[in-house]
């Protein structure tokens, strides 16, 4: 199993790091991320047991894609707009066709909202900025290391159950050791940048260890939340995997959990601190 999680890991890596260093990385990052809207909204849907009606698959998908086009060019009041059409109008599609448990899935358009279409533009969002390509190397980083370091660490090392009850197989040890894993590597990232570049990741200056090392253990943390968050979903839903989209992965849910949080969170911080 682990063999083909690091075949389909180093098949997908090339568009990803393709999205965040490319010149016109902003429209890749858009392609990238409504094509994963689309396999995600699937297996969202999937999980909460609601119907995949055509008509409610092509409206969100479309105004999916306008949303994302609209991130990128930071039209903001339209965002508010496509919003409450998604919303309203999907909820228009469900009483139109059904009573019985209206209220899962009006409550799951509602989801697709916060769980999928906002974290997936975070993405967009923050290509866009000035600092786009650091900010989104350093969360690609965080999350793939934080899942390696865990995976190994909790196989070899895993004694104590993190959440028996969600995840038997997560354990302290593990979630530990992806932390110390990812926080070694972005250290050697910012370690090499400042020697030889004369900046910090997103930095202007040499040497800002501490502030990038502290980050690099709360984005981790939010990180492993949200895969717990996601294995939950699955648990109360009776499902192992969100699907079968990965080779190894299972679903695109099962892939981007951790992203799908560390993506608000990254934001929140250059906001607020950033800014």
């Amino acid at each position: 199993m682990h063999t083909r999680r690091w075949i389909t890991g180093l098949c997908t890596l090339p568009i990803f790091l393709l999205g965040i260093f490319w010149e016109q990385g902003d429209w890749l990052a858009a392609a990238v991320v409504t094509v994963s809207f689309f396999l995600a909204w699937a297996e969202m849907y999937s999980i909460y047991g609601i119907p995949h009606r055509r008509t409610l698959m092509l409206w969100q998908n479309c105004l999916a894609l306008l949303f994302f086009v609209c991130t990128v060019l930071h039209h903001y009041v339209y965002l508010l707009s496509i919003s409450f059409l998604f919303f309203w109008g999907s909820c228009l599609i469900t009483i139109r066709r059904t009573v019985a448990g209206s209220r899962y899935e009006i409550a799951t358009h509602g989801l697709a909202l916060i769980y999928l279409l906002y974290p997936l533009a975070c993405f967009v969002y923050l290509r866009s900025l000035e600092n786009g390509p650091s900010y989104l190397f350093f969360m690609l980083a965080v999350a793939c290391f934080t899942d390696i370091g865990g995976f190994y660490g909790g196989k070899w090392m895993g004694r104590t159950k993190l959440a028996p009850q969600i995840s038997p197989n997560k354990t302290w040890e593990g979630a530990v050791a992806g932390a110390g894993l990812s926080v070694v590597m972005v250290l050697l990232t910012a370690v090499y940048q400042s020697v030889f570049l004369g900046y910090t990741l997103w930095y202007s200056r040499p040497h800002q260890y501490l502030p990038v090392l502290f980050l690099t253990v709360v984005m981790s943390a939010v990180g492993q939340t949200g895969d717990l968050c996601e294995s939950a979903m699955k648990r109360d839903a009776g499902v192992k995997d969100s699907g079968s989209s990965f080779t190894g992965h299972g679903g695109f849910l099962d892939m981007m959990d951790a992203m799908l949080w560390i993506g608000p969170a990254m934001l929140v911080y250059v906001i607020l601190w950033r800014a």
